[in-house]
């Protein structure tokens, strides 16, 4: 809740009874190189998945696979009931959102224009209901003097909170978060995930790739280890964390804990 007493609204009361998110043998290569090796994996509606991994172990790969930034070689990508393909990942977007580790502010428009464009575009708002929606998120976040500034004049941690109410404006049923502290520094991180923790104690579903131990202990209800693009293990935080049942995942916790 921010210093005024203004809370995020979730959309989740709006959102359909099955938000599950099925992947089905899911494989991605780039050229020779195999990334996704097979991936099976479903996503219960409140979830709040944790993914890990060693670096180059397929993470974020597998996370722009379900939203499709990145179309997959081959296996099923389903969201609430319908599988998901190039026709219809647009309209899905709508209610899978994701917020990325580099935050993908369009620097040529100012934080408004940013959080503006898609239900407008999308003529899923009027352009005055998303100027009202934005301007209550921005002062829950604290930022609404940032309303007409541009991404170049923003923290990391100013940004990627933005990027988070971006995909807000949608009120998705689901969110994707590739690693959103990674490009921040340590004062902004704390500001970051107390914003994703809110969303989470709000009965946000969640899917989040991060590198952030103690966050992750806190806010998983899953936790998922990949590593050279399978799954190796998962579980709920507690007994992933203290009981670890595989050797390679025992040799990360050692080395990351």
């Amino acid at each position: 809740m921010s210093e005024n007493g203004s809370e995020i609204k979730t959309g989740i009361s709006q959102a359909g009874a099955n938000t599950d998110l099925v992947v089905r043998n899911l494989h991605k290569a780039f050229g020779k190189n195999k990334v996704i090796n097979g991936i099976d994996f479903e996503l219960k509606e409140g979830e709040r998945v944790v993914v890990l991994g060693p670096s180059g172990s397929g993470k974020s790969t597998f996370l722009r696979c379900i939203n499709w930034m990145e179309e997959p070689t081959s296996g099923e990508i389903i969201f609430d009931g319908e599988v998901v393909t190039a026709k219809n990942i647009r309209r899905i977007r709508r209610n899978l959102g994701m917020v990325f580790q580099h935050f993908n502010l369009i620097t040529n428009m100012t934080v408004m224009e940013n959080l503006t464009l898609a239900p407008v575009k999308l003529k899923l708002m009027s352009r005055e209901a998303a100027r009202k929606r934005a301007m209550e998120l921005l002062r829950h976040i604290g930022l609404p003097k940032k309303a007409d500034a541009y991404p170049a004049s923003l923290s990391g941690g100013q940004k990627q909170r933005i990027a988070i109410i971006r995909a807000m404006m949608l009120s998705p049923e689901v969110l994707l978060f590739d690693e959103p502290t990674s490009a921040l520094d340590p004062e902004s991180i704390g500001d970051v995930l107390s914003l994703i923790s809110e969303l989470a104690e709000r009965g946000m579903t969640i899917m989040i790739v991060t590198h952030e131990m103690s966050f992750a202990k806190e806010i998983a209800t899953r936790v998922v280890f990949i590593d050279k693009g399978r799954i190796i293990e998962e579980g709920e935080p507690e007994e992933f964390f203290s009981h670890p049942k595989t050797e390679r995942v025992k040799e990360f916790l050692g080395k990351v804990l």
